[in-house]
């Protein structure tokens, strides 16, 4: 599709643009929390009595989620952030 070369919309000024950019955050920020704590809460669910697991693979789990967890906190700061799955390993 292209873009309008004639639209009657005003040009946003800088601290307009930035507003925009803060409320999209506002918007998209609550229910991608809720999402990411309800997987993290589902993954501690793997703890029940229904699932056998070993003390490494615990370990293993834990320190993936911490290490997300640092990755977001380095991306927050400006640093880049790791990405990729998870695996355990055969």
């Amino acid at each position: 599709m292209a873009k309008r070369q004639n639209s009657t919309k005003p040009e946003l000024t800088e601290a307009q643009k930035k507003q925009v950019k803060r409320d999209n955050f506002l918007r998209v920020l609550p229910p991608r929390m809720d999402k990411a704590l309800k997987a993290i809460r589902m993954v501690g669910d793997c703890t029940n009595v229904s699932y056998s697991y070993t003390d490494d693979e615990a370990k293993l789990i834990v320190a993936e989620l911490l290490e997300a967890v640092d990755s977001v906190k380095a991306r927050f700061t400006g640093e880049p952030g790791k990405a990729g799955g998870f695996e355990l390993p055969k």
